[in-house]
């Protein structure tokens, strides 16, 4: 284990957390630690499968009770603002769309077309072609697209 190999002591840390979206749904988080050779990272996973997902990174001598608290908080401010809006038209089909020309997102892994990842907004996995559908409103448009790692904060 690589705490031993460093000399390093690991706090008991919840495993499991609660927070409330914006809209007061429960999400339960399950935490994650992982430490490398320069330092720890904690992540939560919501419980079910392409979920949200948040991550915070610290030093190895970081209070990890503190980084804790900071992936609560950073889980919290993410659960806050919501992406997509849903409607229908006037022919009754249901429809998503960007709101406010804003997208924030995670990138992960697709089980059934490894060709491209599904992109999770607000907590639900979108496939690229669904993604493309939601953008085509935006046809015309300049696009700045933002790549970090999930503990980063991404304004």
């Amino acid at each position: 284990m690589m705490a031993e190999e460093l000399g390093l002591e690991l706090p008991q840390l919840p495993k499991t957390f609660v927070a409330d979206d914006v809209n007061g749904v429960k999400h339960i988080f399950e935490v994650e630690r992982q430490i490398t050779g320069t330092a720890i990272l904690l992540t939560a996973h919501e419980r079910w499968e392409q979920g949200y997902e948040f991550a915070v990174d610290g030093e190895l001598d970081d209070d990890q009770h503190k980084l804790f608290k900071q992936l609560i908080e950073k889980t919290t401010r993410g659960l806050s603002e919501t992406y997509l809006e849903t409607g229908k038209f006037p022919t009754d089909e249901p429809y998503t769309y960007v709101k406010q020309n804003h997208l924030k997102g995670v990138l992960t892994y697709d089980s059934i077309n490894s060709e491209a990842p599904l992109v999770i907004i607000d907590g639900k996995p979108y496939t690229w072609d669904e993604v493309g559908r939601m953008l085509q409103a935006f046809e015309g448009f300049q696009v700045k697209m933002v790549m970090k790692d999930l503990a980063d904060e991404l304004e």
